[in-house]
């Protein structure tokens, strides 16, 4: 008698993924641990792009709302698309958890001189926020470990258009070879696009998958900051082999 168990639903291999790829550096993780704030050593990173055509996300959003629209941003970060998306819509309500973040966004709310950026400080999960014509998460579902009850309440957020933005492979691809040498094995892969698309479709949703380009390349600052940074990603203290 052969026994086959039910295929692993694509919720569940989305939330496991993520789950794993933690697990993972937690395993090898030779820093002090897991900063309080995730966010803080990477913030700054996540600031609006001075060249506003190096990242197509903005106007692909813009073109789905009009001047008079309200968006929401589900985790805005550092006003990367909300800076340039405020340019063309009334309001960005920009839900933001990371205290870090939100001095990075809030500087660039200054620096730029943007009066319709209205900030949420909560995670999306608790926020209290009035549905719009467009809500989004860019680049946000990588982390997310209970996947259903995040992309749910975006669909119900959004009156006219729910969009996420996830890449074809993960973030941290760039890295891999990194990885290997340091730790001696493979970098366990996040959910990305595939995997959304399978979680939507699961949930009886038929997206529209508009492929948008490459993504903005991020610059790694000084050399001593790279080496900050590189540390932090590969979860490696100073003065470890």
């Amino acid at each position: 008698m052969r026994v086959i168990g039910a295929a692993e639903s694509a919720v569940s291999r989305h939330d496991r993924m993520v789950r794993a790829e933690m697990m993972q550096a937690e395993r090898v993780r030779s820093t002090a641990g897991v900063p309080a704030d995730f966010w803080e050593t990477l913030a700054r990173q996540f600031r609006a792009p001075a060249d506003p055509a190096a990242d197509p996300t903005p106007d692909a959003l813009a073109a789905l709302i009009g001047p008079d629209d309200r968006a929401i941003d589900v985790g805005a970060g550092g006003g990367r698309i909300a800076i340039p998306l405020s340019r063309r819509c009334r309001e960005v309500v920009a839900v933001e958890p990371s205290p870090a973040m939100r001095a990075v966004l809030e500087e660039e709310i200054s620096r730029h001189g943007v009066g319709n950026i209205r900030i949420v400080a909560a995670r999306w999960e608790e926020a209290v926020v009035a549905p719009a014509p467009l809500a989004f998460a860019a680049h946000v579902t990588y982390g997310i470990q209970a996947i259903e009850p995040f992309v749910r309440k975006v669909d119900r957020a959004a009156t006219r258009h729910a969009v996420l933005v996830v890449m074809t492979d993960p973030p941290q691809t760039p890295l891999a070879p990194l990885w290997r040498f340091v730790h001696g094995e493979e970098r366990l892969r996040l959910p990305c696009r595939d995997e959304v698309v399978a979680v939507l479709r699961e949930l009886g949703a038929e997206p529209v998958v508009t492929p948008l380009g490459p993504a903005p390349i991020l610059p790694f600052g000084a050399r001593a900051e790279a080496i900050d940074l590189l540390r932090f990603r590969l979860v490696v203290g100073p003065g470890t082999p």
